[in-house]
């Protein structure tokens, strides 16, 4: 019998573990020229590189541009550097004028390895990224 509360006594030690603090928020905004960017994705990738690890963390850019990344069902935002991606809203590309041959969120900033984006998202509390992308 001693045995089994020793048993119960760890289990139930060792599952309050890992539960200190606030929990990891991560929230912001995207802008593109200045302006908010309507609609798409923000997607944080681990960089292993920096020795992050844990799935990758998923957020909707809003119409004023903001997002607030919500972790999977049964997963914690784990702390670490990742490598950013910001995707347009599908079908929000502007139409190419003369004045203004390139228009949209350029396609390098869609891949975490090329946009050059990168955070490091601490171990509690918020963490509040705001990302003003250009042409290059």
């Amino acid at each position: 019998m001693p045995r089994i509360s020793f048993v119960l006594l760890a289990v139930v030690t060792l599952a309050g573990c890992g539960e200190k603090g606030e929990p990891v928020v991560v929230r912001g905004a995207a802008l593109y020229r200045g302006e908010p960017l309507a609609g798409g994705t923000v997607t944080f990738c681990p960089n292993v590189e920096r020795g992050s690890d844990g799935p990758l963390l998923q957020g909707t850019v809003q119409d004023d541009g903001t997002f607030r990344v919500i972790p999977a069902q049964g997963t914690k935002i784990r702390p670490g550097w990742y490598r950013i991606a910001i995707a347009p809203r599908p079908g929000s590309q502007e139409i190419p004028t003369a004045e203004n041959l390139y228009p949209g969120l350029p396609h390098i900033f869609r891949n975490p390895v090329l946009s050059g984006l990168e955070k490091e998202i601490k171990d509690s509390g918020e963490n509040v990224f705001h990302f003003d992308l250009g042409d290059s």
